[in-house]
């Protein structure tokens, strides 16, 4: 027998409710184990000191004087660290983007989806009922995913429009930091 059974058959010993067979057998091993004799007389002995304890009995006031310690005790409720506005804002693109995630995927892999939901025991009849809902949602994306088309078709010739506007804009927000910075160095 090894000792982890050995270990459970002293606990069910210690909590008595060990049978003659595992009597026996708990007995044959912790004669010839010195580690789990030691145990066995380890645990023997915390259950006589806990029986042959006495119980000590507390105070009359000891609950009144604990609540009252505990009503006494100051609790600072100052906040450590402030928040930042740029961690707001790291947080809420961090939702957004997130919640675009997860509409982008129910959206790219709605019909997998729908058929598991369907197949499901539990949610087969609700999901059922919401085909003809995805359906409809799907002609909505369709002419969604044609506007967006027009609309960049369209927009390309802004976006050249604007990049001959934006160089040169850029180009002389350039040239003034490289003349603040110039002048910052010369004057130290």
């Amino acid at each position: 027998m090894n000792c982890n059974k050995v270990d459970h058959l002293i606990m069910k010993y210690m909590d008595g409710i060990l049978t003659m067979e595992e009597a026996k057998h708990l007995n044959q091993h912790i004669t010839k184990c010195d580690t789990c004799r030691e145990e066995f007389f380890t645990y023997q002995k915390m259950i006589d000191v806990l029986q042959d304890g006495q119980l000590v009995e507390a105070p009359k006031d000891f609950e009144a004087t604990v609540m009252n310690r505990i009503k006494d005790i100051e609790i600072d409720y100052e906040v450590k660290e402030k928040i930042s506005i740029d961690t707001i804002s790291a947080m809420v693109w961090g939702l957004f983007s997130l919640i675009f995630g997860i509409g982008v995927l129910l959206v790219l892999y709605r019909y997998p989806i729908i058929e598991y939901l369907v197949e499901n025991p539990y949610l087969g009849d609700w999901a059922s009922s919401m085909v003809p809902t995805v359906d409809i949602l799907s002609t909505y994306i369709s002419d969604i995913k044609e506007e967006i088309i027009s609309i960049l078709s369209t927009s390309k010739y802004v976006f050249s429009s604007l990049r001959l506007i934006l160089i040169p804009v850029l180009s002389i927000l350039g040239a003034i930091k490289y003349y603040i910075y110039r002048k910052a160095k010369v004057e130290i």
